[in-house]
This record gives structure tokens, C-alpha cells and sequence, in this order.
């Protein structure tokens, strides 16, 4: 039976939603039985949340034998429940963050730099603005998702 750490999960789930991952001070996880804890912020879209549930996390306990317990918190309280995970030192496995926060919660992250590296090779980067609020000049503290268009469709003149 091979065996998968929480690693090599982000590694293959690299078009996920996964931007911070906390760490747990907890031995590795094995692919094989593993219950991942992720938190994100609900989606505006409900249909979106649905899908995730039901059709996405159940293939992928399907492919990898990891079942996900996947938290969904307002959007306007995240922060607050990372906050509380952070201060807790006993928060969830995985949380999607947004703008800097991973800066802000820079000791209590894992280093995800291999994660990141890996993704930013294999599809030609980042893009200067996820990289600035993801990586801190040493380590990468979470792995950037996604980009607003907003941030590459502006005038730099302005």
C-alpha cells in the first residue's frame, strides 16, 4: 500500500483551494484512513459549496482514501476562526486564506515552499502581487490559488 503524507496531498491537489496550511505539531498523516480538516469561507454561489461536498471531496476519497471534514465559515468570520485556531494551536489541518493573511499569521504556518515551487514551475509562475502576500522572502506560507482580475488589469501609469 503506498503511502501519502499531507504533503504529497497538496502536491496533488494543486488546482485546489488550498492557500495556508497550519501547522499541527502533529506526526504525518498516511493517505490510507486519513481525515483532513480544511476551512474555508462559504461560497456566495451556494451551488458551488454543494458541488465541493458532494461530487469533490467524495472523488477524492475515492482516488486518494482521504476523507476530507470540510468547515465552511461566513465569509465576514474567517478571520476570527483562524485567529482562534492560530491562538488554540489546535486548528485544522488546512485553511484557505485571502489577501495577506498568511503574513500575519507567519509563525503558525507550515512551510509549504516544496508545495509551492513545484506548482509555480510546472505552470510558469506567479504573478508578483500572490507572491508578495504568500511568500516572505525566505519560505513560501501559502500556496496562491487563484488571482483577481482586478490585479493584472490595471494601468501602472495610475
Amino acid at each position: 500500500m503506498t503511502r501519502i503524507t499531507r504533503r504529497r496531498l497538496l502536491q496533488l491537489s494543486a488546482g485546489g483551494g488550498i492557500a495556508a496550511t497550519l501547522a499541527s505539531g502533529r506526526a504525518p498523516a498516511f493517505a490510507q484512513g486519513t481525515t483532513l480538516h480544511w476551512v474555508r469561507g462559504s461560497d456566495y454561489v451556494p451551488v458551488s459549496d454543494q458541488t465541493l461536498r458532494t461530487k469533490i471531496l467524495d472523488q477524492c476519497q475515492k482516488d486518494l482514501g482521504i476523507k476530507f471534514n470540510l468547515e465552511t465559515v461566513d465569509g465576514l468570520t474567517i478571520q476570527a476562526r483562524v485567529t482562534s485556531a492560530v491562538s488554540s494551536g489546535a486548528g485544522p489541518d488546512i485553511i484557505s486564506s485571502i489577501n495577506n493573511w498568511a503574513q500575519l499569521y507567519a509563525e503558525s504556518v507550515a512551510d509549504v515552499s516544496d508545495v509551492a515551487e513545484e506548482i509555480g514551475n510546472a505552470q510558469g509562475g506567479y504573478y508578483e502581487t500572490a507572491k508578495a502576500t504568500s511568500f516572505d522572502g525566505k519560505k513560501w506560507l501559502a500556496v496562491p490559488n487563484t488571482i483577481v482580475g482586478l490585479q493584472i488589469a490595471n494601468r501602472a501609469s495610475w
